[in-house]
């Protein structure tokens, strides 16, 4: 499948909803959903930006992305597939009398509507087969770019240097940054979101990331360590293996709740009944960190398509990596074949999971 024709099929998802609302149109400014509707587009500037600067009209008949002047141009070179129309407006200028000289807005849906917003979350959180091939890309450079990273940090560093080997990794491979935790052997006990501070790493590290790449964001861990600790490593082996039964519940499972009981389960089985509790467990990913993050009878309904981050963690142990659900098992996303990163195989009810082991530097 094309870009242009993965977002053919979006676009005419929506507009059977806007027909089905007995509307005209819709505008999508969100930047999560334009970049879903245009299969990888960047509509924003800055990485904060929650609005962008274009937005996507759509209409019975045709798709329009309305933008300021300062964007057209490169958002038709650089961005977009050929299958919209752009239309640019004075960046001074109000976007929305662009959009009314196509439509009046009282026909129009926006994303603050409840049930349009739901319909798109809904729709984004299903991944094309499209989206899952650059979601691979996306992780198999997340990974090349974290390991790479890792292999260079040194006990003397501070993890605010950490972090600046890790953010450097990922501008190299074409991801933008969006969280980059560094945890040093002291941090790593102490916090559970460590912000990099201006402390030496000492004798163990993990660095955790967000990293954002056509708009799909992957989400992954790696472990090092300078000073051979048993505890500290059979510790990391219960973590790999909670990990890889949350994996395999995610499969098994039909809704969220499903798999949060095994969550807890699993933790329990393994002696750290309580740990669950100390920091959220992860969820659905694409194109937002966390599209809908687990909890503990949360009915939502799960399938096949859908991405999923999970981060079981063991006060001073975590694991993380992106997945996405497929017919045949859960598929590994932030994974480079090529890597020399120790792996192992962790065997859950006949299904295989390839877990990152701990670099001893």
């Amino acid at each position: 499948m094309t870009r242009e024709e993965d977002v053919t099929k979006k676009i005419e998802k929506v507009r059977s909803y806007i027909h089905s609302r007995g509307k005209k149109g819709a505008v999508i400014s969100s930047v999560e959903n334009f970049a879903w509707l245009t299969s990888g587009a960047r509509s924003y500037i800055a990485l904060t930006d929650s609005t962008g600067s274009a937005w996507l009209l759509v209409t019975a008949d045709d798709a329009y992305v309305i933008t300021k002047n300062i964007e057209a141009a490169r958002l038709k070179k650089e961005e977009l597939p050929g299958n919209l129309k752009v239309i640019e407006f004075e960046w001074f200028s109000d976007p929305n009398g662009a959009i009314r000289k196509i439509l009046d807005d009282q026909n129009i849906l926006f994303e603050a509507d409840p049930q349009f917003a739901e319909f798109l979350i809904n729709s984004r959180i299903k991944l094309s087969e499209y989206e899952i091939q650059r979601y691979a890309e996306v992780g198999r450079k997340s990974a090349v770019a974290l390991e790479r990273a890792m292999k260079r940090i040194t006990p003397q560093m501070t993890e605010l240097q950490g972090k600046g080997l890790i953010e450097q990794e990922l501008a190299n491979e074409g991801l933008d940054s969006l969280l980059v935790l560094v945890f040093g052997d002291e941090s790593r006990t102490t916090y559970r979101h460590n912000l990099p501070r201006n402390v030496k790493i000492g004798k163990r590290c993990f660095g955790s990331i967000c990293a954002k790449m056509y708009g799909l964001i992957i989400s992954s861990t790696r472990t090092i360590e300078f000073e051979k600790d048993e505890k500290f490593e059979k510790q990391y082996m219960v973590n790999m293996q909670v990990e890889s039964e949350i994996l395999d519940a995610t499969y098994r499972s039909n809704s969220i709740g499903q798999v949060f009981f095994e969550i807890e389960k699993s933790y329990s089985s393994h002696g750290y009944p309580d740990e669950w509790r100390l920091h959220h467990q992860g969820g659905i990913a694409g194109y937002k960190t966390r599209e809908i993050v687990a909890t503990p009878h949360m009915p939502f309904e799960i399938s096949n398509g859908m991405s999923f981050a999970w981060n079981p963690t063991i006060t001073g142990t975590k694991l993380e990596d992106t997945y996405v659900r497929t017919e045949s098992g859960m598929k590994l996303l932030s994974v480079n074949e090529n890597s020399t990163w120790p792996y192992q195989d962790v065997q859950i009810n006949g299904r295989n999971y390839k877990r990152p082991q701990i670099l001893k530097l």
